[in-house]
């Protein structure tokens, strides 16, 4: 080779190494977003309560209000922790309770981002455990607790507040549920204000006020409208809506809207899809259509099984409703899975599990 065509090579190839070593590395978080079910990377460069900033690797900035967060992913954090997530959003809570607590005793990382969402993903395992498990309500309440007064600013808050509140709820704790939830109807997330509406209307419907409960959830259906980080809100108020019906008789209204949630709700939404099943299926049996309302239940426990409330409760269903059909064997079977997979749930001591 000749010697000056040599020379140049090499100096070109180290100057395009240098280049490449001078570029700017950066981290690789992932956001997504609820609703439209897209990932974004980059580095996110801010956290609050009301959102988080993403940057991406050309530049952009990217804002994403806590209301439009489906997960939230930190650069270099251990790979058991994607094992835990897969496990709770599959309904095997004791499992991912138990990785969630591994992982956490086990980083060694400096990560203090990482810590902090470890404290939360743990204590939100618990407190959906306790809505099927009302013995770890007060364990619940007490982990949801502490990590609100630790970290007011963090973008996982107001989660942690309505779970807290749902908690509260459980217990029978009306007043300090409310209080919670006007918190966060005061806060400056609209899809969270919303959704504070729909459980506030959810504490009427408790409290046999069929009326104001549906006054709440079309006051959250109308102001969700052409906004897609209150889509979840929206939905929940329809479900709420649909209710209210049921409980006021109008049996076929109910269904109608319990039919536009299942048709238009993102799949994402599966603990609201799976509940306007439960819903459909409730209505159809006082219409005392029991083949069709069968069918309801069987689909939250086909599709929805990572939803344990909603899930516990379609199994009774199925296990009342198998062996009129002529399937006695299969009444059984739902029976035993809902005694062995939610033993302390009021469903299984409904069925005497």
């Amino acid at each position: 080779m000749d010697k000056a065509l040599y020379i140049f090579k090499t100096t070109l190839t180290a100057a395009l190494l240098a280049a490449v070593a001078a570029q700017p590395v950066f981290a690789v978080d992932i956001v997504t977003r609820r609703s439209d079910n897209t990932q974004l990377r980059g580095e996110i460069t801010s956290m609050r309560q009301d959102q988080i900033v993403l940057k991406r690797s050309n530049g952009e900035e990217i804002s994403i209000s806590v209301s439009n967060l489906k997960d939230v992913r930190f650069d270099k954090e251990p790979l058991e922790l994607s094992a835990a997530r897969s496990n709770e959003r599959s309904g095997a809570l004791d499992t991912a309770f138990t990785r969630f607590k591994e992982v956490q005793s086990e980083y060694t990382g400096g990560d203090k981002r990482l810590k902090t969402d470890l404290d939360f993903l743990i204590a939100r395992v618990v407190g959906k455990q306790a809505l099927t498990d009302p013995s770890k309500a007060d364990a619940a309440n007490d982990s949801l607790q502490k990590f609100r007064t630790a970290n007011k600013d963090n973008f996982r808050y107001l989660e942690a507040t309505l779970l807290q509140a749902s908690i509260h709820a459980l217990k029978g704790e009306t007043d300090a549920g409310r209080l919670l939830l006007d918190e966060v109807q005061g806060s400056a997330v609209k899809g969270y204000q919303l959704q504070a509406g729909v459980d506030k209307g959810r504490l009427l419907l408790l409290a046999d006020d069929a009326a104001g409960a549906l006054q709440s959830f079309n006051d959250v259906i109308q102001k969700s409208q052409g906004d897609e980080s209150a889509t979840g809100a929206m939905y929940d108020g329809m479900l709420g809506r649909a209710m209210c019906l049921k409980q006021q008789s109008s049996l076929d209204e109910s269904i109608k809207t319990l039919d536009e949630v299942i048709d238009k709700a993102p799949p994402t939404e599966t603990r609201t899809l799976a509940e306007a099943w439960i819903r459909k299926g409730d209505c159809l049996r006082q219409k005392d259509q029991a083949k069709a309302a069968l069918m309801a239940y069987l689909h939250v426990d086909v599709l929805y099984s990572g939803e344990p409330a909603q899930h516990a409760e379609a199994l009774l269903r199925l296990s009342q409703l198998w062996g009129p059909g002529g399937h006695q064997d299969r009444a059984v079977e739902a029976s035993t899975r809902l005694a062995e997979r939610y033993p302390n749930s009021q469903w299984a001591k409904k069925s005497g599990g």
